[in-house]
Parts: C-alpha cells; sequence; structure tokens
C-alpha cells in the first residue's frame, strides 16, 4: 500500500499545536484535573482559574486529537495526552473528588468554560468523549447541565449557555426548557447585531476583535455543530460571517500582524480563527489560499516572538510576557483562547485550504469604511490601522478594563500602544489628552460620537474629562491620511484652564539604549535602533515639544510590545477660549517617507501640501485656519 504524505502547511500546523501541548503534558501532574500554570490569578475564584487552565488547552488538544496524524505523533502518545485528558475531566467533574471545579452558577466563569469544554467534547468525540464509561459520560453530563438556566453577562457569553444546552439535548439529556432557553439567548445575541457584519458586545458596548473570535467564531462553530436543527438562523450566521470577514481580512498587515485593540489582546493568534471556519462552513469570502495565508502569517508573527513564560506555557502580554496587559479576569490559562486559530484543522489534509497556493495579504492602499463601530481599516506600505470614529468601553467598564484599549485614534501595525496607569492617568500616544493643572489627572477619548468616515478622512467629537474637579474639554478630531501620515486637526473648547498633549506613535524596545529623541523648532522625533521613526511636525497650536518614556526599571511598564518605550508629544497649555490644534503625525522606517512636509499653501478651508517623496496633498474642509507660516510650519 504506497504510502501518504500530506501538505507541508497541514503538518505544519498539525505539528505546531503538538508543540503548544507539549510544555503542558510535561507539568500536567497524573490523576489531576488542572495544568499547574504559573501567572497572576484572576478577579473569579480559584476553581473558574483551574478549569480554564484545563478547559482552554483541552481546546487545543481536540483539534490536534481530531486531525490526520500520518508522519507524526505516535498512536502511544496520542492515546496518552487523550487518556489525561479524559481522566482529568471525570476527576473535575466529580462531586467528591478535591480536584472538583464545582458547578457553574449564575455569571459564573465556569459557564464560560464549560461552553467551551462541550465544543472539544464534539470535536474529538472519538479520543474525549467516546471511551468514557457511562457512569462518567453521566457524571460529566450532570456537571455540564449546570450550565442549564444560569445567567450568562449579556454579550457573546450566551453562547456558551446555547453550547451547553445544544450539547445536552444530543446525549439525550434534555429538557423541556431548553428550546426556550436557546431561542431567547440567541434572540438577545442577534438583537447586538448592527451591520457590516459587526455586533456590539453587549453590554460592554465595544467593538473591537471580540467580533471575530467570539460572535463569529461561536456563531461558525454552532452552524458546524447543530446548525442543521435551525438551517435559516445557521445560514443568518454565516452571512454575517461572510460580510465581516470581507472587510476584517484587510486588519492583517503584510507581517502577519494585526493591530492591537480592545481587550483580550493576550490571546493573540486566535484573531484568525473564522476564517478556516468560513471556508469549513463555505460562506468564506476570501479564497483559501488567502484565507489560509492570514491564518499562517498570523500564527507564525507571535510564535516567532518571545510570547512564552518559563514554562515553556503561552504567556499573558502580546510581543512577549506582560503581565500588566492582562484584564482582571485572566488568569494564567487564559491565554490559550489562542487554540481557536486551530480549528483549521477541522479541514482535512486535501482541502483547498492546505493545498492552494498561500495568497499574500489584501490589496494595498485599501480602505474599509465600517459606519456601525465607527472604524476604518487601512492598509499601505505592508502595514495595517484601524482608525476609530467612534467605538468605547461602557462606563461601569473603563476601570475594570481601561479606556485607552479603544479610546486612541489610531490603533496600527509594527507599533502598538501604551497602557495607562490609574487613577488619572490616560496613556499619552495615538491620540490628545488632557491634564488639569489643578488634580494632575489626565483625561483621554473616552464616550465619542462619529461624524463622517470616506476613504481618506473621519471625524468624531468627543468631550475630555471627568467627574473629578468637572474638568470639560470639548473636542472635534479630523483626520486625514497618505501613506504612513496622519493630519490631525483638532478644534477645541475648554471650560477651564487645562494642558493639552498630542502624543505620536510610542516605540518600543527590549533595551533603553535602542530608543533616542530629537526636537527643534518644526518637529519632535523618536528614533529606534532598527531605524523605526515616530514623528510629529506642528503646524499650529503647540507651544512645546516633550517626551512620554520608561528608560529604567524605577517605573511601571505600560508598553505593550516591549519594555522599555518612548512617545514624542506636543503640548499647549490653553484658557477658555474655542481654538485650532493641528500637527502631522507619522511613523514608519522609509527615511524619504519621514521627510517633514511645506505647507505653501494654507487658506481657511483650504490647504496645500507638498512633499519631496509623497507629492502633493491637498486638503479643504472649513475647520482648516489660515495658518500665517504656511511656508514651513508654525514654531514649536
Amino acid at each position: 500500500m504506497p504510502s501518504i504524505t500530506l501538505p507541508e502547511t497541514y503538518t505544519h500546523w498539525r505539528d505546531t499545536a503538538k508543540q503548544l501541548l507539549d510544555p503542558l503534558m510535561r507539568i500536567a501532574p497524573a490523576g489531576g484535573s488542572e495544568i499547574p500554570l504559573e501567572g497572576p490569578p484572576s478577579d473569579h475564584d480559584a476553581n473558574a482559574d483551574r478549569l480554564e487552565a484545563f478547559a482552554r488547552p483541552c481546546l487545543l488538544a481536540a483539534f490536534w486529537l481530531q486531525a490526520d496524524h500520518t508522519g507524526g505523533a505516535a498512536a502511544e502518545e496520542r492515546d496518552a495526552i487523550a487518556a489525561w485528558f479524559r481522566g482529568a475531566l471525570l476527576g473535575g467533574t466529580d462531586p467528591e473528588d478535591p480536584s472538583y471545579w464545582g458547578p457553574n452558577t449564575n455569571y459564573h466563569q465556569n459557564g464560560v468554560e464549560i461552553g467551551l469544554l462541550v465544543i472539544a467534547l464534539k470535536v474529538a468525540s472519538a479520543d474525549l468523549w467516546e471511551p468514557l464509561s457511562p457512569s462518567g459520560r453521566a457524571r460529566i453530563v450532570r456537571w455540564i447541565a449546570s450550565n442549564r438556566g444560569t445567567g450568562h453577562h449579556w454579550n457573546n457569553h450566551l453562547f456558551f449557555g446555547v453550547l451547553c444546552l445544544e450539547f445536552l439535548r444530543e446525549v439525550d439529556a434534555g429538557r423541556p426548557s431548553d428550546d426556550a432557553c436557546i431561542e431567547r439567548w440567541f434572540a438577545e445575541m442577534e438583537s447586538m447585531y448592527r451591520r457590516d457584519g459587526w455586533f456590539m458586545d453587549g453590554m460592554n458596548q465595544a467593538y473591537d476583535h471580540y467580533n471575530a473570535y467570539a460572535f463569529h467564531f461561536y456563531g461558525l462553530v454552532w452552524a458546524h455543530l447543530y446548525g442543521d436543527r435551525n438551517p435559516p438562523r445557521a445560514q443568518r450566521w454565516k452571512a454575517w460571517a461572510q460580510e465581516f470577514l470581507g472587510g476584517y481580512q484587510h486588519v492583517f498587515a503584510a507581517s502577519g500582524e494585526h493591530p492591537a485593540f480592545g481587550r483580550s489582546i493576550s490571546y493573540r493568534f486566535n484573531a484568525c480563527a473564522p476564517f478556516p471556519l468560513a471556508v469549513l462552513a463555505g460562506c468564506s469570502p476570501v479564497s483559501a489560499g488567502r484565507a489560509h495565508g492570514i491564518c499562517t502569517r498570523n500564527l507564525g508573527f507571535f510564535l516567532s516572538k518571545p510570547v512564552f513564560q518559563n514554562q515553556g506555557a503561552l504567556s499573558l502580554g502580546w510581543h512577549d510576557e506582560f503581565k500588566g496587559l492582562a484584564e482582571k479576569y485572566s488568569c494564567a490559562g487564559s491565554p490559550y483562547w489562542a487554540a481557536k486559530a486551530f480549528c483549521a484543522l477541522l479541514l482535512p489534509p486535501d482541502h483547498p485550504f492546505w493545498t492552494e497556493p498561500e495568497e499574500p495579504a489584501a490589496g494595498e492602499d485599501a480602505v474599509v469604511i465600517l459606519d456601525a463601530p465607527g472604524l476604518t481599516i487601512r492598509g499601505f506600505s505592508g502595514e495595517t490601522e484601524i482608525l476609530n470614529a467612534g467605538t468605547e468601553i461602557c462606563p461601569p467598564n473603563m476601570e475594570r478594563f481601561g479606556a485607552w484599549k479603544w479610546g486612541k485614534l489610531s490603533y496600527r501595525s509594527g507599533v502598538g500602544f501604551t497602557l495607562g496607569t490609574e487613577p488619572g492617568r490616560y496613556s499619552p500616544d495615538s491620540g490628545l489628552t488632557a491634564e488639569d493643572p489643578r488634580t494632575g489627572i489626565v483625561y483621554g477619548r473616552h464616550f465619542t460620537t462619529p461624524l463622517a468616515q470616506t476613504d481618506a478622512h473621519l471625524a468624531c467629537a468627543y468631550a475630555l474629562g471627568g467627574k473629578a474637579g468637572q474638568a470639560n474639554v470639548f473636542v472635534e478630531s479630523y483626520l486625514w491620511w497618505k501613506r504612513g501620515w496622519l493630519l490631525q486637526v483638532h478644534y477645541i473648547d475648554a471650560f477651564q484652564d487645562m494642558i493639552l498633549r498630542l502624543g505620536g506613535f510610542s516605540l518600543a524596545a527590549r533595551k533603553a539604549a535602542d530608543l533616542t529623541g530629537d526636537t527643534d523648532a518644526r518637529r519632535v522625533e523618536v528614533t529606534r535602533h532598527d531605524g523605526r521613526k515616530s514623528l510629529l511636525q506642528n503646524l499650529t497650536g503647540f507651544e512645546s515639544a516633550a517626551f512620554d518614556e520608561r528608560l529604567d526599571n524605577t517605573v511601571p511598564r505600560v508598553h505593550i510590545e516591549a519594555p522599555y518605550h518612548k512617545t514624542p508629544l506636543l503640548q499647549a497649555r490653553i484658557g477658555t477660549r474655542p481654538g485650532v490644534l493641528a500637527a502631522l503625525v507619522w511613523t514608519g522606517s522609509d527615511p524619504g517617507e519621514g521627510k517633514l512636509w511645506t505647507l505653501p499653501e494654507a487658506r481657511a478651508g483650504h490647504w496645500r501640501l507638498e512633499h519631496r517623496s509623497l507629492g502633493t496633498w491637498t486638503v479643504d474642509h472649513e475647520i482648516l485656519p489660515e495658518l500665517e507660516s504656511a511656508s514651513d510650519g508654525s514654531s514649536v
């Protein structure tokens, strides 16, 4: 019988899943129900964290176990891994066992992880479910049933209730009330749908990567596993995913990176998870080769970074281990949501996803306008950018998550961003912030109303301020773009004397000496040792330049990419009269593109900018003031 050779693309993903499992299996105790990962606890409880450190790796194991292992791990090794997860599942669901996870209850994190586990039990049934004894299955079913009728947070979490009840019905453990619960939970989630394929994340009132790795991932998983129960609903969710991914494909840079934006970005490469599911469901808006390319580059980008902690497991962080990035609900097991990306292994080795030539990222200079979330996605020079005219996080979660994960004007691949510190220190990069000199509190953008979104421009209105001291600065921000440059014009109207700062893109490095800064009368810039620069060119209104920086260990780390950072700033102290601030903002590695602009024509409503590499840039808008020193910009 001739030997079978699997596509290298397939074996790469299969073997990468195994490489991620190996360090977990090395520390998994015999007879235990958890993997003792080192890391901070969540604000849930110990049982929830223990279950999370089992359930998320179990999903990774499930995708790997059900894969084709021709030329891969030996059957004995696969059996041993499957046996450990089965044994842990039996122990963790046994009320008499010391390692019992406890049942779910209203709004408990266990409900999330139980919903995840039923996906694993379903996709790897032959390894994780069928070998169990009837009594073992009955015990697990009893535990899963604790997710019946419980409260779930009003967002994508409702899917965990749906998936559990679908599983229980399938194994003849359903209740008459299950249909009504499933219908209600679906109705609530479908009420969160807006347009452009985007959902508002329920009570969080946010739009971010959760649309990809929560709403559309679970929607497509449900359609794949249980869609035959309600074909019209399955088709509806497939159509929404198709619309979403058509725009979302432009988020991924040529490097494979997607801009960090919103909460839970420690999940890293799970951002690509809905692409293979859409291919599997026959609703992909991109070719199999492009879908594979997006996923493989995204996976490879993060695994080329130092993303592992000292046990060899995935760490909390973005480019490396950075526990300060984690939300309060995160624990050591949380990063294994990244396992969702390995749903690609549900596609058989002979599928075009694996056999078609890998296609590059979506086209250069693409601009995707998303009215529902108030976002614009654009690509240029191999990089991508999310420009934010509207999305935010709800007020009750501002302290829990940090508004700066949604509040900046730009989130760009290749640079990341800095976190604020509590209390009252909003991070200054990629946007306008206001400091109240009476209190020292720094306010950043939060609640925002989009005013305009076109293929070359956006505008939005918001107030910088808060309850403390009743500080308030009304702002209208107008942005235009050309390659790596942003032209920012801000109309401001303060109700107190305030210090305003415009932050450029923040550059990070693993060595402080790799970051330098320079400023003169027209510009302030930061240079990194690899040639990447971040630059602000003052056009009008700003009085001085400065840097926000961390160049030693005397203050906590705040940059998501690396321990040290430096951010260029322009600043002005303003009174209570309306005015206009304007600057050009750039980051990149092309020395020619990084040259300053001249402004030979700056009439009210009409500016003409000139650049030796990028040519002429004409901007017409009523917000533009007439400038006196139009040829070379105003003094810093």
